[in-house]
């Protein structure tokens, strides 16, 4: 009550001196009326203060005296602070003060940090102390995944929120194993379907850009986004001259966004004596950036990358040429600027809308869900593997999914539908019961594409990249692959690409050969050449962060195949890999080279489009070792393929 009538005090105070400075009296009612709003808050005050009371006597048994000043020091802290705070905060000084505070990109960058770090903590408390109802194990897991579900959804509306570095982070991450189903679900859509901005915001940017109004460049322009990716988004267009082409535009924010989350990470690092360990990383990182936000350099880039892979594997893939000064359809006028980049338009669906089909095929042979098979095949704790159906179990421990195997499933869906589709037209015009029951069982299977094969074409592609050419893309995620109505690929994105040096292509090319080889003595040496580096030289930690970069990741099987030479338990976890690498149980990492890092990050979002197509868990080492080969024994390369993929 005392501190409730406190607040009613200093609202009149204040009142009183608005009325002698001549306020009016609408504004006077309204200032007068809100110490009865305040009453509400007074009230969680006083409950607060009567918990902290009975939380000291329990502490302090009868002494009433360090009670009373606990009391003391609530009311004094919750009534007078926050009233003395917004004086302050009116000095010009103060004032100033803050609004550099809150422009400052460093400090603007660690509130975001904050908030994410709050978020997550959030979610992985919730995740760890929700207490599960059933005690049935088939129930329990069945309650879990619709927490993972739930959880996932908040993630994902925390990353949408943020944007910036967080969505390119959990679009690198996702369908590499190293999250659970549910949040590959949820993460899934931030492919190409990220937040978008509205038409108005699009126009403003274009015409700023290109100095001119719409439409005098275009005869169409599709108002609705067809395409939203972590830092620009899609529109589809037609120029003046008929051609088609696609504008990507960048967001207005996203690239002082992406700055300030670096920035921010990077000062933690530093407080955390981590800064010399990953600066060379961060570098490269926001140079490979600066080409990324500069949409005139991914449009050489792309050209560049267009003129290297398409004389090679022209029959197999096609990459847009952008509308620039070399391009036929220009006018002999650029259409690419540093926020725009207008290019031609393929005629294809992204990858992802294909993806599933493979894995209903597998899923209905072994009587399970196509949920319920990707889950164990992104599964990182073998201890489940060992719950699950001898079919399946034999199906995960199988590897890679081959070519043949993939035509002999295409086929027998190819048979079946046709057998179905005459047995329903049979059928047709009886409705006996027997034939009433079958008949909803009759419907065609979706023909999947050829997944082993498709992901074998992406890994040659940029196996080809990487070492006959040096310059690659880093994001050739599911998102940015595309599938042609020709049956060719299509590569879009090319705005976080890398350029190796020749020492660089060889060194890699020595440690993916070892790492495909398994040929444990010559990885730490190849890997150290590479540039790695660590604090004692552990043949131990390099070993394993080398397959885990570069291999399939976290993979149980080759966990359990190094763990007796690494010093890991029988049958590590993911945590246990964590503690191993990250937290120095053995060696620390002193240098991870920047390009080693895109590198990784390609290898990742290949082996994930891998697993999304249905071609199972692929070493990436192996799936580029062909082309690391050729580096390492020149030879006379084959006639180039020309003919399409199949669907």
């Amino acid at each position: 009550v005392c501190v409730f009538f406190l607040h009613v005090v200093t609202r009149c105070v204040s009142v009183a001196g608005l009325a002698e400075r001549g306020h009016s009296m609408d504004d006077l009612t309204k200032r007068l009326s809100s110490p009865v709003s305040d009453a509400g808050r007074c009230l969680f005050l006083l409950f607060g203060v009567a918990v902290s009371y009975c939380f000291l006597r329990l502490c302090f048994g009868k002494g009433h005296h360090a009670a009373r000043n606990a009391i003391f020091w609530h009311a004094l802290v919750w009534t007078w602070v926050p009233f003395w705070w917004k004086v302050i905060r009116q000095l010009p000084i103060v004032a100033q003060v803050e609004r550099r505070l809150l422009t400052n990109t460093l400090v603007e960058g660690l509130s975001r940090s904050m908030r994410f770090v709050f978020h997550v903590a959030s979610i992985a408390l919730t995740y760890v102390f929700t207490p599960l109802h059933s005690h049935d194990p088939t129930e329990r897991e069945a309650e879990t995944a619709r927490l993972r579900s739930r959880l996932a959804d908040q993630a994902l509306s925390v990353i949408q929120d943020l944007k910036g570095y967080y969505i390119k982070a959990a679009q690198t991450l996702c369908g590499a194993g190293l999250f659970p189903k549910e949040f590959n679900d949820a993460f899934g859509v931030l492919l190409d379907q990220c937040p978008r901005e509205p038409y108005s915001k699009v126009k403003r940017i274009i015409e700023a850009e290109l100095r001119c109004s719409i439409s005098e460049l275009f005869e169409s322009f599709q108002e609705e986004a067809v395409a939203a990716a972590s830092i620009g988004q899609v529109h589809f267009a037609r120029l003046k001259n008929g051609t088609p082409v696609a504008v990507k535009v960048q967001y207005p924010e996203v690239e002082r966004y992406f700055y300030m989350d670096v920035q921010a990470v990077r000062f933690v690092l530093g407080i955390a004596g981590m800064g010399s360990q990953v600066k060379d990383a961060f570098d490269k990182l926001q140079e490979n950036m600066k080409q990324e936000f500069d949409y005139r350099r991914e449009a050489a880039v792309m050209r560049e990358c267009a003129e290297n892979v398409l004389p090679e594997f022209g029959g197999l893939v096609v990459i847009p040429l952008p509308i620039d000064e070399s391009h036929p359809a220009s006018s002999m006028r650029s259409l690419c600027s540093r926020k725009v980049l207008t290019m031609e338009k393929l005629d294809g669906t992204p990858i992802r809308k294909h993806t599933m089909k493979l894995l209903e095929c597998f899923a209905g042979q072994f009587g399970s869900t196509v949920e319920e098979l990707k889950d164990l095949m992104c599964c990182n704790d073998p201890s489940k593997l060992d719950r699950v159906n001898p079919k399946i179990k034999q199906f995960l421990n199988m590897g890679a999914i081959t070519e043949r195997q993939s035509f002999g499933i295409r086929m027998a869906i190819k048979t079946r539908n046709i057998c179905f589709k005459t047995m329903s037209v049979l059928m047709r015009d009886c409705h006996c019961k027997p034939c009433n029951d079958i008949r909803p069982r009759l419907k065609p299977l979706p023909v999947p594409l050829n997944g082993p094969k498709i992901a074998k074409l992406l890994f040659d592609v940029h196996g080809y990249e990487i070492f006959q050419k040096g310059l690659f893309n880093s994001d050739a995620h599911a998102g940015n692959v595309l599938m042609m109505r020709d049956g060719r690929l299509g590569l879009i994105d090319y705005g976080a690409c890398m350029r190796l040096t020749q020492q660089q292509r060889l060194s890699i090319a020595r440690l993916f050969v070892a790492i495909a080889d398994e040929d444990d003595d010559a990885v730490p040496p190849a890997f150290w050449q590479c540039g790695f580096k660590s604090k004692n030289m552990d043949r131990r930690l390099a070993l394993l962060l080398a397959h885990v970069s570069f291999n399939r990741g976290p993979y149980a099987a080759d966990m359990i195949r190094l763990a007796g030479k690494v010093g890991l338990p029988k049958n590590p976890t993911v945590m246990d890999i964590e503690a191993y690498v990250r937290r120095g149980q053995i060696d620390e990492i002193v240098e991870f080279p920047g390009h080693l890092v895109l590198l990784q990050r390609c290898c990742m979002v290949l082996s994930g489009v891998a697993m999304e197509l249905g071609a199972g868990r692929l070493s990436s080492a192996g799936m580029l070792k062909p082309q690391a080969l050729k580096l390492l024994r020149p030879q006379h390369h084959s006639p180039s393929p020309k003919n399409c993929l199949s669907p």
